[in-house]
């Protein structure tokens, strides 16, 4: 028998008595591919799977395993590099093998120098790769590096079905997991900033639908808490995909499990993803869709291999989430080739006219490992530098573990924007997510926009002008944020926060001093009393007791949210908050980032005359 450990952590999900967990199953389908082969069946013993990023030490001194397979990227790669060597110097005759998308298919002469405790790479899909190692490992004769051709059947064996989590699931009653499921692999779309490595242009092959529906019973019937759907596009067949849909959800009704269900959503998008989407939210499955655009600029577009993504739609698509009552994100990446201080000004207005209030993401463009923005040439030609950045992606620290922070290598500057331009552009951003997706400004700018006082873009530049003056909360958050952003580049250090979520962390201050946040509003764009009146309440205040009534001659809100020229008029009486649903303010205070999303911080109007 051959002894196997499968190695795939990732952070623990949530905090407190919520105790979450991944289950690995990139280095589960590879184990089972292999495990049930004619060739291998029977011969295969699996020791542990390691899921969690527990002790170095009692981890390491666990594994006496004859093979030890790693599966590598962003989130273990520095805990994985530091488990294998602990593991090799405790059992030097063990094999160590690394794949995933963190183990190079540009830089592998280099990484096989520097990680000389690792016996064999893997720098393809893993499951032919494995097979042909275990084939020479029987043989004694093993190399340094595997890559076999992509799976062109995808009728291959399942580690839901195949037993490969049985043990943990077990032994762990009390962790609610989370998983990926897999209907189809590969990619249609070349972007210069994705990692899918040779995945990524090729052909998209489909997992067989029997066996799909097998793995969302089996998913339903272990009470997995959360299925992310792994697919690049999901949504690219329509037909198939909503029936995969359907059946996850009679598997819901009938289990009560899974209880939340997210995916990369199809890049181009139509009305019958949108149907996909309304699916997911009917249940509570889905917080809503993503509009990943990344840039709005036609030029960068096409220096990111973007081009042929159609984002001429963009604004329809959004016409109809917004009239069907759909929540959706708007992801944006800074600084990628060719983006300037006014295109990528101008790109933020632009996702607002087209109608995107509710959720701005912003991340730094991350140099991830087997991206064609991560290689030499493309480095060169755009002028890039770059930082590596501790805990830029993390989550909820181990009871029982240790702090092993994940680097990731991020650009802080192209040949057309410096690092000054990029703090400040990063805090103009900051500012449109802060103030108008956070609705301190929202209502006062969107009114003035569709007037013709004022549009977006003339607004936030006269806001973001009066934040560099501002002797207030305002501008002491803004100096505040910007010197911790500067610090962070700089040393990898930051207080309070880390990483991505250094976005939201000023919103917390802005909700304990709302009045003060109201009084600079005001004094920045001297809007109508009444509207003005409208918009200190768009926003909840910590210190109000919710319901409340609230008097107006004016219906705003109607105004910026539905096809009507006049802003109406009348004595309307609106409730707001009708349904409070904090219950402290520390609960108030956490819930501006984690449901931000769900437009947390901002009142639900509700028209009762």
């Amino acid at each position: 028998m051959i002894t196997t450990t499968l190695v795939q952590p990732n952070f623990r999900q949530g905090g407190n008595t919520f105790a979450g967990y991944w289950l690995p199953y990139s280095v589960g389908c590879v184990y089972s591919f292999s495990a049930n082969s004619d060739k291998f069946k029977n011969k295969l013993k699996l020791d542990h799977v390691i899921f969690a990023r527990d002790q170095i030490k009692q981890t390491a001194e666990k594994i006496t395993s004859d093979i030890v397979l790693f599966s590598c990227y962003m989130w273990n790669w520095e805990y994985n590099k530091t488990l294998a060597k602990a593991v090799k110097q405790n059992n030097p005759n063990c094999k160590i093998i690394f794949g995933g998308p963190q183990v190079s298919e540009f830089n592998t002469e280099q990484q096989t120098k520097e990680f000389n405790y690792v016996d064999s790479f893997i720098i393809s899909e893993g499951e032919l790769s494995f097979y042909d190692f275990l084939c020479d490992y029987t043989e004694n004769n093993t190399k340094l590096i595997y890559s076999a051709k992509r799976v062109d059947d995808l009728d291959i064996p399942s580690p839901y079905l195949t037993g490969v989590f049985k043990e943990i699931i077990e032994n762990n009653p009390e962790i609610k997991w989370s998983t990926t499921l897999e209907t189809n692999r590969g990619c249609p779309f070349s972007c210069t900033f994705c990692d899918w490595g040779s995945l990524t242009y090729a052909k998209v092959k489909k997992f067989p639908e029997e066996k799909v529906y097998q793995e969302i019973e089996w998913l339903g019937a272990n009470k997995i808490e959360y299925i992310f759907m792994a697919d690049a596009n999901f949504g690219i067949f329509p037909e198939r995909d909503m029936a995969i849909t359907e059946y996850i959800l009679d598997v819901q009704a009938r289990t009560g499990f899974p209880a939340t269900v997210n995916a990369n959503w199809h890049k181009n998008a139509k009305q019958n993803v949108i149907e996909i989407v309304k699916k997911f939210i009917s249940n509570g499955f889905n917080r809503g869709m993503t509009l990943s655009v990344q840039s709005m600029d036609d030029d960068v577009l096409k220096i990111i291999k973007r081009k042929n993504m159609d984002t001429s739609h963009l604004g329809k698509m959004m016409s109809i989430l917004n009239a069907e009552g759909i929540g959706s994100y708007t992801e944006l990446i800074i600084p990628l080739p060719g983006e300037t201080s006014e295109t990528w000004r101008q790109g933020l207005a632009e996702v607002l006219e087209i109608g995107q209030h509710s959720s701005i993401e912003i991340w730094f463009h991350q140099l991830l490992e087997n991206a064609q923005s991560n290689q030499p040439d493309h480095m060169k030609q755009f002028g890039f530098k770059s930082v590596s950045l501790p805990d830029y992606i993390m989550g909820d620290p181990e009871p029982h573990g240790e702090h092993i922070s994940e680097i990731t290598d991020v650009v802080v500057e192209t040949n057309t924007m410096s690092y000054e331009e990029f703090l400040d552009n990063w805090m103009y951003a900051w500012m449109i997510i802060n103030f108008h997706c956070g609705g301190w400004s929202q209502l006062v700018t969107r009114v003035n926009h569709k007037q013709g006082n004022m549009v977006y873009k003339t607004a936030y530049d006269r806001l973001y002008a009066n934040l560099l003056t501002d002797t207030g909360i305002c501008g002491t958050q803004y100096k505040k944020t910007r010197q911790m952003l500067h610090n962070y580049l700089q040393t990898g250090e930051v207080k309070g926060t880390f990483g991505h979520t250094m976005f939201w962390y000023a919103n917390r201050q802005l909700h304990l001093h709302h009045d003060q946040v109201m009084e600079f509003i005001n004094k920045v764009f001297e809007p109508s009393k009444e509207l003005m009146d409208a918009q200190k309440h768009f926003v909840t205040n910590i210190n109000t007791e919710y319901p409340i009534n609230y008097n107006s001659n004016y219906d705003f809100v109607k105004y910026v949210n539905e096809e009507v020229e006049q802003i109406p008029e009348g004595n309307f009486i609106f409730e707001l908050n009708k349904e409070k649903q904090w219950s402290n303010d520390e609960q108030y205070l956490e819930w501006l980032y984690f449901r931000r999303r769900q437009g947390f911080g901002k009142n639900k109007w509700t028209k009762i005359q």
